[in-house]
């Protein structure tokens, strides 16, 4: 629906995460009260975005924007995962579970719109940036597709142990990681399990999820 298509420099952090169950009122009070607020605070953060699954798990899904994706391994935001408060480290210590957590980078985003839902689609595996591409605009080719996104993997020249645990991530066990994800924002959920639909047949393979919007804040300059 969108006919806009730009290359980005966006830095993105992509999240996807289970909480324990029974501990959902621990989890709400500590991301809406102090994480979603701690991570945008950070120069650089543009928005932080939640979303809660309609389909299955992971039961939900968290994307935070950046200036530039080097910005996810600045000083102040490093600082923040090696000094994690009481809250957070009592969170950490087997509420949030099931952490897929990755550092990418937007290559490409054709639509500038939001919408009520998004498909994410993701993977572990390598592939060709300009395959992701042609799928991200074919994509936003349906009806009620606002947007759709193409973020793939970033690891930083100057940071080889990229991949070392923080601080946070010691504590609640090692993160997996994806290699790229494309992410269409739906309209509504007739569209989304639309697309979900067709990527279920051309793109067998992939972690396909339906998420809901929840809520989004954003840095004030």
């Amino acid at each position: 629906m969108g006919d806009t298509s730009t290359e980005s420099s966006s830095g993105i952090l992509a999240i996807w995460n289970d909480c324990k169950i029974g501990e959902e009122f621990l989890y709400e009070k500590w991301y809406q009260g102090e994480h979603l607020h701690d991570r945008v605070s950070i120069p650089g953060f543009k928005l932080g975005r939640r979303h809660k699954s309609v389909d299955r798990a992971p039961k939900y899904f968290t994307y935070y924007e950046t200036t530039s994706a080097e910005v996810l391994f600045s000083e102040a935001y490093l600082y923040q995962l090696d000094n994690p408060s009481m809250l957070t480290r009592e969170v950490m210590r087997g509420v949030f579970i099931n952490v897929s957590r990755t550092v990418c980078r937007c290559i490409h985003r054709v639509g500038d719109m939001q919408g009520s839902h998004v498909i994410t689609a993701r993977s572990g595996t390598p592939t060709n940036e300009d395959n992701l591409k042609a799928i991200a605009e074919h994509l936003n080719g349906t009806s009620g597709c606002l947007r759709s996104d193409v973020w793939v993997r970033f690891s930083p020249d100057f940071d080889p142990l990229d991949d070392k645990p923080r601080h946070e991530e010691q504590i609640r066990g090692r993160d997996s990681r994806i290699e790229w994800c494309i992410v269409a924002h739906a309209l509504n959920s007739s569209t989304a399990e639309s697309i979900n639909g067709t990527l279920q047949l051309t793109c067998p393979d992939l972690e396909l999820g339906i998420y809901q919007f929840m809520c989004e804040l954003r840095h004030e300059d």
